[in-house]
């Protein structure tokens, strides 16, 4: 998610100015309408009364933000991007929200910190790398086609963890070698 699926925020210059025609309003708005999806996201998940079915969650959150991405990627009008862009907000932050509960509820407790050490900077150090590919690849093919690569990309590694996550769950008993997950 980080390295591909957070880049929009970097390519919104482009899109409020030149596809938009709009001005660094417009921007502001674009950001914030991601913004008021990530913080209704964020306390959607906070309200949660369970931990249960959360690699669930992370599957058909990565895949709504990846949907929701590439259907950014070919609007052409405000609204419908503002509106967009609150659910990229929103599945973005929930499919975080929920990874970090996940690694940290499944780590065994003496590691949990090393773990969660790696994870936090292999994520925080992925979203630079992310940028530096997003500019470099939207000065060749343009803005709105990056996007849609990168939300491709998104959703097929949705897609990989859901398949990984549906065939597990569907493995009997007998045939696990792993802790079960709650899911």
């Amino acid at each position: 998610m980080s390295l591909f699926g957070l880049q929009y925020s970097v390519l919104m210059p482009i899109y409020a100015l030149d596809i938009l025609k709009g001005t660094v309003l417009t921007q502001g708005y674009l950001m914030s309408s991601a913004a008021v999806g990530a913080l209704m996201g964020a306390l959607h998940f906070a309200a949660r009364k369970h931990y249960k079915g959360l690699a669930r969650w992370i599957a058909a959150t990565s895949t709504t933000c990846a949907v929701f991405l590439i259907l950014f990627s070919k609007a052409k009008m405000f609204w419908p991007c503002m509106a967009m862009l609150f659910f990229v907000g929103f599945a973005a932050t929930s499919q975080i929200a929920a990874t970090n509960t996940l690694i940290q509820n499944r780590v065994p407790d003496e590691l949990r910190s090393r773990v969660m050490a790696v994870y936090a900077t292999m994520f925080m150090g992925m979203q630079p790398i992310g940028s530096l590919i997003a500019g470099g690849v939207a000065k060749r093919i343009g803005a709105p086609y990056t996007l849609t690569v990168f939300g491709s990309l998104v959703l097929l590694g949705s897609l990989v963890f859901l398949f990984r996550v549906v065939m597990r769950l569907q493995q009997t008993p007998g045939q696990t070698t792993a802790a079960p997950a709650n899911d």
